[in-house]
């Protein structure tokens, strides 16, 4: 009889278990497609929308193969050495999901039950910029070569602003190559269209864009406010890469600007920095080889710094990338990207911000493989040197930074942003009315987890912990709160002592409205 119970059981746990990985109709799949593809496939953006049912059943088979070989979505770095902002990384479960409901014959269902998708109108910011800046139009003269041309406009504002995002948006995005934006402050720089302007017009750099880049968006929260200054009177300049073979076809690109409010206070400033450079390597023809980049080229860090994103840069001779800091026996891991893409690049965004400590060295490591192995390299039976142009190779690594202050490696900036408005529109309202950010650190965490939180106003403020299965194991008793900075704590070990590691979730009631979220425990 006890068998046949712990039988009974058992069947009953895996049919359960096994309805949370078979999707019934649409609805079940639809967060998917939203948190990994909608961002870049939606009208407006690159090649075909998957933003609803319509857009999505009848690419189904193409979803499954690109599903199965791992080539959607795309994420470049390996999410096992370190962990990103918005990671676009398909869990087992998603898999099993997806296609499950595409070997089903993709059910509809009722559609209007499934998560709606943002109205991205064809940007991927919502809102209204503070200021938009129209690049002049480019006709390109790009034939048997690259080009390199600098375009500048006029910052028209009465006084500095400190911006806290921003988005280029070329309008022919297969002309540009990449761009990089700086900021002239000297009145200096002039439009280059000769296609050899190699060097920045402007003396502030405030970020690239390259193709399957995300927008630049800082953290707006009490205690972890960024942004950039934006001087007024000065020109924005914009350096424009034009592949080969695209002569006559023409951009008008588009910078969108949003501002801190007038002398907003405690907004720190962030810097850009290409800081690992390395120009006097060489591939062999069918050869291979890892070329290195220091920073300091010489001596270590005589500072403390907060490292906020890596944006690592190579061809298409380049096959893999790895940086990391280093003291003595000591690494501190910063990205790794086994199979680069050149045709996937990112800014890629700390969950958490890293602390460069005093003493560390940056390095970088680049395997270019020039040979018949890699079909990416224009030529394997000549050799590449570093240069400029596409079939020339670079090792050109960049990261956004700020001065450190204590406790910067525990701001969860993956936190921050998932609650930004400008980069989910669905929740502006609810949140906005709510608080004004939720920060919860660290993440993963071996016990102890932190909920610092801001109320707009009085209210009942909750906090539950759920484990994978949906089973309630911790219970914060609620309470009125009054308007202003609060913090919860949950101690997992305190909770139980045996609780494994793993993926649990938190829900945090505010008034009416439940806000939910992901944490580890190791």
């Amino acid at each position: 009889m006890r068998n046949k119970f712990i039988g009974n059981l058992i069947l009953l746990f895996s049919v359960v278990y096994s309805n949370r990985l078979v999707a019934q109709d649409f609805k079940d799949v639809a967060p998917i497609f939203i948190a990994n593809c909608a961002s870049c496939h939606h009208q407006g953006g690159i090649q075909f929308p998957l933003t609803k049912y319509s857009e999505i059943a009848p690419l189904a088979q193409l979803i499954k193969n690109q599903i199965q070989t791992g080539s959607m979505p795309p994420w470049p770095p390996d999410p096992t050495y370190k962990t990103y902002v918005h990671q676009r990384v398909l869990t087992q479960g998603d898999k099993t999901l997806l296609l499950n409901w595409i070997n089903n014959n993709t059910p509809a269902g009722d559609t209007t039950l499934a998560q709606q998708a943002p109205n991205y109108g064809g940007y991927q910011l919502t809102g209204t910029p503070d200021l938009i800046l129209n690049v002049p139009t480019y006709t390109s003269a790009a034939t048997s070569s690259d080009m390199y041309v600098c375009l500048n406009v006029n910052v028209t504002i009465p006084q500095d602003r400190m911006i806290r995002a921003f988005e280029y948006v070329p309008s022919n995005p297969s002309l540009i190559h990449h761009a990089v934006i700086t900021i002239d402050t000297t009145g200096n720089a002039v439009d280059d269209l000769s296609g050899n302007c190699f060097n920045f017009q402007g003396q502030v750099n405030i970020g690239d864009y390259a193709p399957g880049m995300v927008p630049t968006v800082f953290p707006n929260a009490p205690g972890a406010k960024f942004g950039m200054r934006l001087k007024a009177g000065s020109k924005m300049s914009f350096q424009l890469h034009v592949p080969k073979g695209t002569s006559g076809q023409t951009d008008n690109s588009q910078l969108r600007l949003f501002f801190y409010p007038i002398n907003e206070t405690g907004v720190r400033e962030m810097k850009f920095e290409t800081a690992l450079q390395n120009w006097s390597f060489s591939v062999p023809a069918n050869s291979s080889i890892t070329a290195k980049a220091f920073f300091p080229t010489s001596g270590t860090l005589p500072i403390n710094v907060s490292l906020y994103s890596a944006f690592p840069h190579s061809h298409k001779t380049c096959t893999a990338i790895w940086n990391y800091l280093y003291k003595g026996t000591d690494t501190i891991p910063l990205i790794k990207i086994p199979v680069w893409d050149f045709h996937w690049q990112g800014q890629y965004i700390f969950q958490n911000m890293v602390k460069y400590p005093i003493g560390y060295k940056m390095v970088s490591e680049h395997v270019f493989d020039n040979t018949s192995n890699n079909p990416n390299t224009p030529n394997p039976n000549a050799p590449v040197f570093p240069g400029t142009n596409t079939d020339d190779e670079m090792l050109f690594d960049s990261y956004i930074y700020t001065m450190y202050q204590a406790g910067d490696e525990n701001i969860n900036i993956d936190s921050i942003l998932s609650q930004e408005p400008l980069l989910n529109p669905l929740s502006n309202e609810s949140i906005g009315q709510t608080k004004t950010y939720l920060n919860v650190y660290p993440n993963p965490s071996e016990s102890i987890f932190y909920f610092d939180y801001h109320l707009m106003h009085t209210q009942f403020v909750g906090l539950k912990i759920f484990d994978v299965l949906g089973k309630l194991i911790y219970v914060q008793k609620g309470s009125i709160q009054r308007t202003g900075n609060h913090q919860a704590i949950w101690n997992a070990r305190e909770t139980n002592k045996n609780l494994p590691s793993g993926t649990y979730f938190y829900q945090l009631q505010f008034g009416k409205e439940n806000v939910s979220g992901k944490i580890e425990l190791q």
